[in-house]
């Protein structure tokens, strides 16, 4: 009996632990890994309910102060487009604090001086203007871009002009027939417009444009309208291509939606958190990317999160959605994506924070942090340094599985520039420790439990380094898959109630041994950033 016991123990600490090899390859492609390429993106009528508390503006101020930059804002959604600007509106918006299906968002100038002194100082706007209403020659977008122009002065980076432009059939606000050609020549109109007006010409700053905004990804059949030829490739052949003004082409991204029953029922916390299923889903950007890199304006995600139509609580709001993002942004980075937008909606279930206390589904739920906000903490550190300048990127083929990722980050074009590299255990493991959010659905709360030890995955790392180098490791830890609290990244997390750091970092330091060769350990659903001391 006692022989058995002991097999089964031994077998159970086999099953607990892996091994990897994993070899930064010498001659790996890389691509640029922006400073700013984690940011927001916010409904318009979800803007000023998040200007009412300090906890947002305390949590981009502590990003900024990692970072070196704050994240980029784009205000935009589904909203823009129904959005009208009303010079005499008696209060700078019309957005309520419980509104979350507007019809009409109604806005004056002032509402911009709101956001633009809310925000970190140094954050980048871009904002989505409506296209869906053409009356007078689109006297409604003029109206917003003079406005927006005006106030926000120098921290208006961008325009967008209109939202997911191929829904525009489904929601009645263009006939049978739109199409990349009639969304080029409308765009045409439009900008030409802008950039004639006086407010553009006399602006210290001029905003240049975000093009394309579309929603249905290329190999999703289910979620097309009528016209099926909205992307990049078809946009740029149909003659949007104007790098002068064109900064970047914008798409969106949804791996998972509630929008429907048949999408809902197969929302999933263990194919959110798969590297495979990441893969898969930006994978099919690549052409587009290419499209956008031959017209000399970068392909960037403008509007994603967990899943469509406000998210799930129990999978948005998880540890698990945090592996998600964090693993969502460097693959998109390694494909050429240059930015990544979180979207945020005061009261929705996939929000990374809020900022108000409310009643939601029969539950009063507080203001807070929850734990997918983490992954952005996490990336901070990875972003920082090399004195604000572009990192480079290239994601590692001997770690890429559906439960392991890599990437090797690099201060320039040359392999010995390696500086940091960053593995994530996408494996599930859940118990029930960390479970609970006062800011998120209780009845969501998991009380489900893996039935074996954390498994521990351990990895030789064959590096460029000299035998000697010291090296610091960071982690982004949490209790388990399902958790949606006690996230940290080294020991160090933030105040759900002020977005104040709280706890000291407990950097773990090693030395690159003989050969480059590094070893680390890293649990079952954790990620960990190596980086020269």
């Amino acid at each position: 009996m006692a022989y058995i016991l002991t097999f089964i123990l031994l077998l159970q600490v086999a099953l607990a632990s892996s091994f990897s090899t994993v070899k930064v390859p010498l001659d790996s492609s890389k691509r640029i890994l922006r400073p700013d390429i984690y940011g927001y993106s916010i409904e318009p009528s979800s803007v000023d309910p998040y200007i009412q508390s300090n906890l947002s503006s305390n949590i981009l101020k502590n990003i900024a102060k990692i970072i070196g930059k704050p994240a980029p804002i784009r205000v935009g959604g589904n909203i823009a487009d129904q959005t009208q600007f009303e010079p005499n509106l008696r209060t700078p918006s019309s957005a309520l604090p419980d509104d979350t299906n507007v019809e009409v968002f109604r806005i004056r100038k002032d509402w911009f001086a709101g956001w633009r002194d809310y925000f970190p100082s140094g954050t980048d706007f871009v904002y989505t203007l409506n296209l869906r209403n053409t009356t007078g020659s689109w006297s409604t977008a003029m109206k917003e871009a003079e406005a927006a122009v005006n106030v926000l002065g120098e921290s208006l980076s961008l325009f967008e002009l209109g939202n997911e432009i191929d829904h525009y059939i489904s929601k009645g606000w263009r006939k049978p027939g739109w199409d990349t050609k009639q969304y080029t020549r409308q765009w045409r109109q439009l900008t030409d417009q802008i950039l004639s007006s006086a407010f553009y010409k006399q602006a210290k700053r001029k905003p240049h444009f975000q093009a394309a905004v579309f929603a249905d990804p290329p190999w999703v059949p289910d979620q097309q309208d009528e016209v099926d030829d909205f992307d990049i490739i078809n946009v740029t052949r149909a003659g949007l291509v104007d790098p002068s003004i064109i900064q970047t082409y914008a798409v969106h991204l949804y791996p998972q939606s509630t929008c429907d029953a048949a999408r809902e029922s197969r929302l999933s916390l263990n194919l959110l958190s798969d590297h495979q299923v990441i893969w898969t889903n930006l994978s099919q950007y690549i052409p587009q990317e290419a499209a956008a890199r031959a017209a000399h304006s970068p392909l960037v995600l403008g509007e994603t999160n967990s899943a469509s139509c406000s998210g799930r609580s129990g999978i948005s709001d998880t540890f698990g959605a945090a592996l998600w993002g964090t693993d969502l942004v460097l693959t998109a980075a390694s494909i050429g994506i240059e930015q990544v937008s979180f979207h945020l909606g005061h009261q929705s279930e996939y929000s990374a924070f809020t900022p108000l206390p409310y009643k939601y589904k029969g539950e009063n739920l507080s203001a807070g942090i929850r734990a997918n906000f983490y992954s952005h903490f996490f990336l901070a550190h990875v972003l920082a340094g090399n004195n604000g300048q572009p990192w480079e990127i290239a994601a590692l083929p001997a770690a890429n599985s559906s439960d392991f990722s890599g990437y090797a980050i690099f201060a320039g074009d040359q392999q010995l520039n390696l500086e940091k590299l960053v593995f994530i255990d996408l494996g599930v493991w859940n118990s029930t420790h960390g479970l609970h959010n006062p800011s998120t659905l209780s009845s969501t709360d998991s009380n489900f439990a893996s039935s074996v030890t954390r498994p521990q995955r351990k990895v030789q790392v064959d590096t460029p380094w000299k035998p000697g180098t010291r090296i610091e490791i960071l982690k982004l830890q949490g209790p388990v898959t399902n958790a949606k609290s006690d996230i940290n990244v080294s020991g160090v997390s933030l105040d759900s109630k002020t977005g104040n750091l709280r706890g000291q970092t407990k950097r773990e330091e090693g030395i690159v041994q003989n050969g480059g060769v590094v070893h680390i350990e890293l649990l079952q659903a954790e990620a960990i950033l190596i980086q020269k001391a």
